[in-house]
């Protein structure tokens, strides 16, 4: 990597430095009229098992101040600058440090998901070369009364979640249909166990599951993160013979009355244009939140020093 721009240092992140990035992505949200982030959110992520904080994040400090980080993991990078800190240059370089990252591990391409609302992070990748891919959208649902219970085709049924006992057939039947979309590359079992349900965010009793005999067919992940704030689902998926038939809309309704009964009037979840669900979403009276682009840079191998 080249020397981060004047004024300032870089080193890889550090476990005792948890609580500068989560300060730092909270004032970045602020700034860009987002919200939402816990502690949590990225704490599980560097408990996955192929995380290696040390090979694959980097911190760019002004003093003792996190200005800006970056991380790479399984395709994807993270980054985000400090408001105060932007203008100096600090976006251009993390850019360019997650190439390196990324090369060194191996890959060829790596893409960053940025708010619609942060210009000037969209316009700095486009100079950068990076081409736009996949829409993301943020939705979310005001509850104003209990919803009922939806029926399911015969032979389904809501099936109860045991932790560990039922985490790999839902795993492998949720990885399955993701790995449908253009692109996308499995971050494993080891590592989505760790962001998905090894979260203090996960009660059983809001991780929906429709069985066929005792095979999951169709699941929807919550997370309860409070009184304060709103309940999430955090993955949706539905086994592909399985589409069709409505279990798609039966997870969403009995997400919303399992929350509603957790006392959550406000349900959000997340979905892209690779998925084609986002009709189904708006259908059942979602309604879009916030938007974000994905752009994605190739890497061609970098040149040996002159």
């Amino acid at each position: 990597m080249s020397d981060p721009p004047a004024g300032t240092t870089a080193r890889p992140l550090e476990p005792g430095d948890l609580d500068a990035v989560v300060e730092l992505e909270r004032a970045s949200q602020e700034h860009d009229g987002l919200e939402g982030l816990d502690r949590s959110d990225i704490e599980a992520g560097w408990r996955r098992p192929d995380f290696r904080l040390a090979a694959m994040s980097v911190g760019v400090f002004d003093g003792d101040l996190l200005a800006g980080y970056a991380e790479v993991f399984n395709g994807r990078a993270e980054a985000s600058v400090r408001p105060g800190d932007r203008g100096r240059g600090i976006g251009t370089w993390l850019a360019r440090a997650t190439w390196s990252l990324a090369r060194e591990l191996g890959w060829r391409s790596v893409g960053q998901t940025v708010p619609e609302t942060a210009t000037d992070a969209t316009a700095m990748l486009r100079t950068l070369g990076y081409r736009v891919g996949h829409t993301s959208w943020l939705l979310g649902i005001d509850l104003d009364r209990e919803p009922g219970t939806p029926d399911l085709p015969d032979g389904c049924t809501f099936h109860g979640f045991a932790p560990v006992r039922d985490e790999r057939a839902l795993f492998d039947m949720i990885d399955s249909a993701f790995d449908e979309w253009p692109g996308r590359v499995s971050e494993g079992f080891e590592n989505w166990r760790e962001v998905i349900l090894r979260r203090p965010q996960v009660r059983p009793e809001l991780v929906v599951v429709i069985a066929h005999g005792d095979r999951p067919v169709g699941a929807a992940i919550g997370f309860d993160y409070g009184d304060e704030q709103d309940g999430l689902i955090q993955q949706l998926a539905v086994e592909r013979t399985w589409r069709g038939g409505g279990l798609g809309r039966a997870l969403l309704q009995e997400s919303f009355r399992r929350f509603w009964n957790a006392g959550r009037r406000t349900v959000g979840l997340s979905t892209d244009s690779r998925t084609g669900a986002l009709g189904l979403y708006l259908y059942v009276g979602m309604d879009v939140r916030a938007t974000y682009i994905r752009m994605t840079k190739e890497l061609s191998p970098e040149a040996p020093p002159a």
